[in-house]
């Protein structure tokens, strides 16, 4: 329905931009920055994707850890710290873009998730300097609690431990640091290896998709959710003060379903 929006309007400007010619107007609208940048928009909030974006489940989430846990070709550290993205974008509700840099081999000092920018004490306290909802980089802080399970963001975090707080906090044990590429990449390898069908409908965004997915399921409200998400949608509910025992009872409320 969404895509069916935005060829409507191409269609509709298709017809003023004949009408313009046909009346002897010699101006190209077609060409006009401020219409492309218009479209531009339109097509970013009613993109009609290609494929669907399947989310990662709790029980894929375990399937993971162990594709992960056996893999032959990953060096050991390297598995460790690839766990502790996957935990930390699922549990952190997480855009791919908060959690990894841009390139393999340069990254935004002021933008990209630091070593500096994750405190582990009994939680972890995650400090996302720039995101699609904070444009003045006002900085977000996310606190991700224990689930007492098998699959948790804190004990994995604690197991890989990044060796450098002033660069990116996730890097492979070659220096190149974790991109959304390199996430994918991993992800479909790991459930190919665990004979998870379709893999090529999970992306990078599958682990914040399926922390939306799971906290709905577990019945959590959706003013919690979209706290937790940090989603721009009904913004308002950002300003909702939260209190911090029921921050902390979430990662463990979505680590026992399935």
């Amino acid at each position: 329905m969404e895509g069916l929006v935005y060829k409507s309007i191409k269609v509709y400007l298709a017809a003023i931009v004949s009408l313009n010619a046909e009346t002897g107007h010699t101006e190209d609208i077609a060409s006009n920055n401020m219409l492309r940048h218009v479209l531009q928009g339109i097509k970013h909030d009613h993109g009609n994707p290609i494929r669907p974006r399947l989310p990662i489940t709790m029980t894929l989430m375990r399937k993971i850890k162990n594709a992960l846990r056996s893999h032959p070709a990953i060096h050991v550290n390297d598995k460790l710290m690839l766990w502790s993205a996957f935990t930390l974008a699922f549990f952190g509700f997480l855009r791919v873009s908060e959690f990894t840099a841009t390139s393999a081999s340069t990254f935004d000092n002021d933008g990209t998730l630091l070593g500096s920018d994750v405190l582990l004490t009994d939680d972890l306290i995650v400090t996302i300097k720039a995101s699609k909802t904070d444009p003045f980089r006002r900085g977000q802080v996310v606190t991700i609690a224990p689930t007492q399970s098998s699959i948790c963001a804190v004990r994995a975090f604690r197991n890989y431990n990044p060796a450098a707080l002033n660069a990116p906090a996730f890097c492979f044990t070659n220096g190149k640091f974790l991109t959304r590429q390199a996430v994918t990449y991993h992800l479909r390898d790991l459930l190919l290896r665990a004979e998870v069908p379709n893999v090529s409908n999970y992306t990078s965004h599958s682990f914040r998709s399926g922390a939306a997915t799971t906290a709905a399921e577990a019945n959590l409200p959706d003013w919690l959710i979209k706290v937790l998400g940090r989603w721009r949608s009904d913004a308002y509910q950002l300003y909702i003060t939260t209190p911090t025992d029921i921050i902390r009872k979430v990662p463990a409320t979505l680590a026992q379903h399935r």
